[in-house]
């Protein structure tokens, strides 16, 4: 954009009229790095609010359009959680999240052996996770951001049962090991499964909250009684893949909006779930 023109919008977006921002936002097309140009030229506090919001309107653009990319793609959870995560860290590079499991990743397979039973190999991952690189549940087990999302569970290492369960997929993804994600006592817990659905593949499961911990269908029912007895007995729960992964993750983000009163978030979490049209949870 030259500079007759950048002094030409710029002088738009001052206009106080509603009408005449809402004709500019509408026929606007620049991309991101040319709004925070004009961001850093700005000088009226009107016109610097209506370009924050056209950036941020322009960054949920990206991130939609690259969501359906990632569905069509089926490029493994890590992509999906770290896309997500990007609606709250705009700035937040893949590299920055794939690097971290990745090095994690490459020492649990050092430690792997081909011989090793499906026990065996979660026993790895755990020694990995939880004891070489001190991953743990959060005590605030209530989802948010600061347990939820990849990047601040790699970086505070705790997370809530969901955020330390996409992490736990992503490095046996890596791994080739098969694990996802089910629901159990609304919270999540992993499934050692040949293939999904339905729940008889399942070998047995795993708590990311507690270090990983190994149970089978007999442990929850004495532990929880009836309530899980209950649950492993309804034939549509079985553990599902990463779309519905990812989904549940969006789905308790506009959960935590709505709770904290963020009502735009919510309903930018709503336009996103419209992403997953097909997807069913649960």
């Amino acid at each position: 954009m030259n500079k007759n023109n950048t002094t030409a919008l710029l002088s738009l977006l001052k206009d106080p009229d509603p009408a005449t921002f809402k004709a500019i936002a509408d026929s606007l097309t620049l991309d991101i790095p040319a709004l925070e140009n004009l961001w850093k030229q700005a000088d009226d506090e009107l016109a610097i609010s209506r370009l924050d919001w056209l950036i941020q309107r322009a960054r949920f653009n990206k991130l939609e359009n690259a969501l359906y990319e990632w569905r069509e793609k089926k490029s493994g959870i890590l992509e999906g959680a770290w896309l997500v995560a990007t609606y709250q860290y705009p700035e937040l590079n893949f590299e920055e999240v794939d690097n971290v499991v990745a090095a994690i990743t490459k020492d649990v397979w050092l430690e792997l052996h081909s011989d090793m039973t499906p026990q065996e190999q979660i026993g790895t991952i755990n020694r990995v996770l939880f004891g070489k690189y001190g991953m743990e549940g959060d005590p605030d087990i209530f989802p948010d951001v600061k347990n939820m999302l990849i990047n601040n569970v790699l970086h505070f290492r705790k997370g809530c049962h969901l955020g330390l369960a996409i992490l736990y997929i992503s490095i046996a993804q890596r791994l080739d090991i098969p694990i996802y994600c089910v629901p159990t006592l609304r919270l999540f817990s992993l499934a050692y499964a040949n293939e999904i659905p339905p729940a008889e593949n399942v070998l047995f499961y795993i708590d990311p909250y507690n270090k990983g911990q190994i149970f089978n269908i007999a442990d929850a029912i004495y532990y929880f009684e009836n309530e899980v007895e209950t649950f492993f007995e309804t034939d549509n729960i079985h553990p599902f893949g990463d779309e519905v992964t990812i989904l549940f993750l969006i789905v308790m983000l506009m959960q935590l909006f709505e709770a904290k009163g963020m009502d735009d978030k919510a309903e930018d979490m709503e336009k996103l779930i419209s992403i997953f049209q097909g997807v069913e949870i649960p």
